[in-house]
């Protein structure tokens, strides 16, 4: 059976012994808080509920879901496939049982009797606002759980529905992002449940952003340069360009970083290429004369001008919208509510900004050529995202919305 290309590799060789779970082994763990008080042991329950977030973060840790584009072939009978699947059955059971718990996680009726014994009126006060915040919390946390498994379930079933199907890049690009979104709950979720249940803290992080801001900058350059230039060329003009298009998608194919983008951003970038050297094939043997040709090679030009100013939705992922509002307000501290502003951008304010590269083109150009702008050009650029972050945004895709996976069976082009 034809397939796609894929690593093969989970990163462990066995299955996990549950019973030997250690969180201080798992690969997202910082060093445990060793300076938090002990806290009074968990009743069963609660300690079954909290080891299984623990094991199912160090399962999920331990999946490489990396689809190269020319190297390994993987099936929808794969074991890898059937893995993820079987993962996130487990995380949505998980977060039934979490939500179930904690709904009905409601103060002790004694605990509530005993506050109108107490002596003073503040210390009533005080005891009735920490059962009613035991018990905001405790709702808070059935939430959160609701909230992920609602969003999870829609990745498990349209894994299910495509590993059904035959839809390859479908089931890979679910299996990818049902994996991440997992990951990233459970992380949330977990931060929640020790915190309610004073448990000592695990700081741990998706190991995301590193990624998303090497290829943030990568979509930026791709961007900058489709939208530099006449937005429609015609004639010789216009096979330069798709020349060049095509050359440049190549050389994006190429980079290291290549296997880490988004499996949805990854198939519209594959099929501009085909067609783009497609028609560049076709242009090799005709006259000038041919207008028809032509007007398939501007609607193809235009396609990639849409497909560039798409990249631009990079800028929604969650882990880049925190890590910018975090970025902007320090560098906008350092730059215009000191009591000595500087004149000129420094290496040491570049070094923070760099990291914004592909954000917003006005941005861009004063970062990429800061011996030519003022301190006080980065103003403007830097409220005005920060106006945007304050938006609130629920993105429901990857950064190529508008580019959605054509449902195909397997080929072998």
């Amino acid at each position: 059976m034809s397939g796609i290309p894929i690593d093969k590799g989970s990163r462990r060789d066995s299955p996990v012994d549950h019973s030997q779970y250690d969180p201080r082994q798992d690969p997202f763990a910082d060093p445990l808080d060793e300076t938090h008080p002990p806290a009074l042991p968990l009743d069963a329950h609660k300690q079954a509920l909290v080891d299984r977030i623990g094991m199912l973060i160090g399962d999920i840790g331990n999946i490489t879901f990396i689809v190269p584009d020319e190297s390994g072939y993987f099936s929808i009978e794969d074991d890898l496939v059937k893995q993820v699947r079987d993962l996130l059955e487990r995380t949505l059971e998980l977060m039934c049982d979490l939500t179930d718990h904690y709904d009905h996680e409601l103060p002790e009726p004694e605990m509530l009797a005993d506050i109108g014994t107490a002596g003073a009126e503040d210390e009533v006060l005080k005891e009735i606002g920490a059962a009613i915040s035991s018990e905001l919390a405790s709702q808070e946390l059935a939430n959160m759980a609701f909230i992920a498994r609602t969003q999870l379930r829609e990745n498990h079933e349209a894994l299910v529905s495509a590993m059904d199907s035959g839809f390859i890049w479908v089931v890979a690009s679910n299996a990818d992002t049902g994996l991440r979104r997992a990951g990233k709950a459970l992380l949330t979720l977990e931060t929640a449940v020790r915190e309610y249940e004073d448990l000592p803290p695990r700081e741990r992080r998706w190991n995301d952003l590193g990624d998303s801001l090497e290829i943030r900058r990568v979509y930026g350059q791709f961007r900058r340069w489709v939208l530099r230039g006449d937005p429609e060329p015609k004639g010789e003009d216009l096979h330069k360009r798709l020349q060049s298009a095509a050359h440049r998608i190549a050389i994006l194919r190429d980079l290291k970083i290549y296997p880490f983008l988004r499996i949805y951003d990854r198939v519209p970038i594959r099929k501009l290429q085909k067609r783009i050297l497609r028609w560049l094939d076709e242009d090799s043997g005709r006259d000038g004369a041919d207008g028809s040709h032509e007007e398939v090679g501007r609607r193809l030009w235009s396609d990639l001008v849409s497909f560039a100013e798409l990249l631009a939705q990079i800028n929604h992922r969650e882990e880049l919208r925190e890590h910018d509002r975090r970025t902007i307000k320090r560098v906008h501290r350092l730059l215009f509510d000191a009591k000595r502003r500087p004149d000129t951008i420094l290496p040491a304010h570049l070094q923070d900004l760099e990291t914004l590269i592909g954000r917003d083109d006005e941005l861009d150009r004063i970062i990429l050529d800061p011996r030519s702008h003022a301190v006080t050009d980065l103003q403007e650029p830097l409220r005005r995202i920060l106006e945007e972050l304050d938006q609130p945004f629920s993105p429901r895709h990857d950064a190529l919305d508008g580019f959605q996976i054509a449902e195909q069976k397997p080929t072998d082009d």
